[in-house]
């Protein structure tokens, strides 16, 4: 095996959560008297909330709301749907089984710390990681490198030894351009769309990652 380390994005690939960001998002907005497309999440998937939310209040709201406080309305309220939150079928099994065979495991995340906290006591998944990275650890966010540049620098590995699974287009796009290999997996786009935006290899689930990886999961 080639890789020495893991870079794992969280939303639509460790946890199932973009369809409840989404909603929080359009509720938010809504309560501020304008709906958005749907459209508009596919373009952002990725992104920080604040970064589609900024967009949404210049489009759609002419630009006279304070970001700040639809963000902490959106975050109001998807806490309020968090008991929802259900882990990507495969997701833990294949964390557990395959961190034995790498040096280290990462994070690189668009969400905000307190829900990548959230998710990660939830679900247990503290004991697995080294390095977490979350919006508030970079200066730029996906599809800007910044943040799996700033994985790897705590990781103390070259990005060449550093395989990144996600799931969406940006997040392909900030892996390669920060010099990693990625494995897109589909729970959010398709495996042309991922191809496309650069993955290396595409995956429908963990399982399939595991064989890519020449590693045999025990079944769970």
């Amino acid at each position: 095996m080639d890789f020495l380390a893991l870079i794992f994005d969280l939303d639509g690939v460790i946890i199932d959560s973009e369809a409840l960001h989404n909603d929080a998002v359009a509720a938010a907005v809504r309560a501020y008297g304008a709906e958005i497309p749907w459209e508009m999440f596919d373009e952002y998937m990725g992104s920080p909330d604040a970064v589609l939310l900024a967009h949404a209040n210049e489009r759609y709201l002419g630009g006279r709301q304070d970001v700040d406080e639809m963000l902490a309305l959106k975050q109001q309220i998807f806490l309020e749907t968090i008991d929802r939150m259900q882990l990507v079928p495969g997701a833990v099994a294949f964390i557990a089984q395959s961190r034995p065979h790498f040096r280290r495991f990462a994070l690189a995340t668009s969400s905000l710390p307190f829900n990548q906290e959230v998710a990660f006591e939830r679900f247990e998944l503290n004991r697995y990681f080294d390095v977490v990275v979350t919006a508030a650890d970079v200066p730029h966010t996906k599809p800007h490198p910044a943040p799996y540049l700033r994985a790897v620098e705590l990781l103390g590995l070259p990005a060449a030894q550093c395989l990144v699974i996600e799931d969406s287009l940006n997040g392909v796009r900030s892996a390669k351009a920060a010099g990693c290999a990625v494995i897109g997996l589909t729970t959010s786009y398709s495996a042309a769309a991922l191809a496309e935006a650069g993955a290396d290899d595409v995956c429908m689930s963990f399982e399939g990652v595991a064989a890519m990886l020449g590693l045999t999961l025990a079944a769970s």
